[in-house]
């Protein structure tokens, strides 16, 4: 099964560890990944008011109840795969979910249910991960048509997107 602490750390390579607040990004500010637009109640913006750094561990727990429990990592039999549904999700939300479950061919509802666990675990991985790549190359390209000050982030996503298959 899945390692979180594994997880987290690539997690940390995708979303990097810093402060940003990038004008055209729709998260607005975020620490570690972390968006003060859709998470005004986390606990490590009181640090960042300081001017201080939030406690790793404060950073790790959020991850973990936020991200990781329900995407049932920890039931994901394929580290790289728990690793890459971890990341998107984080990243994209629900529909990072959803294209997951579009390629592993069940109803995308964006919830991680014992279907989905199901056929994720059934899919071979690599296999899984060169999809879920395509996918998400796919999301990205359609949100920078749509939104021309999203095309900035390209290289980025694309780059992420791509990294989903480094371990298949």
């Amino acid at each position: 099964m899945a390692d979180f602490e594994t997880a987290f750390a690539r997690l940390a390579k995708d979303e990097g560890t810093g402060l940003s607040n990038d004008p055209a990004d729709k998260g607005k500010q975020t620490f570690f990944g972390i968006s003060r637009k859709f998470h005004p109640r986390w606990e490590g913006w009181s640090y960042v008011d300081r001017g201080e750094t939030p406690p790793t561990e404060s950073v790790r727990s959020f991850y973990r109840a936020n991200y990781w429990i329900p995407v049932h990592g920890d039931q994901i039999e394929s580290q790289p795969v728990a690793e890459a549904l971890f990341s998107q999700f984080v990243n994209m939300g629900s529909n990072g979910i959803k294209l997951a479950q579009q390629c592993v061919g069940v109803i995308p509802d964006g919830k991680v249910g014992p279907k989905t666990l199901a056929a994720i675990n059934s899919i071979d991985p690599g296999l899984f991960l060169l999809m879920y790549c395509v996918a998400n190359v796919k999301r990205y390209h359609a949100i920078g048509m749509m939104d021309k000050t999203q095309r900035k982030f390209w290289p980025g996503w694309f780059s992420r997107s791509l990294r989903l298959v480094e371990a298949a």
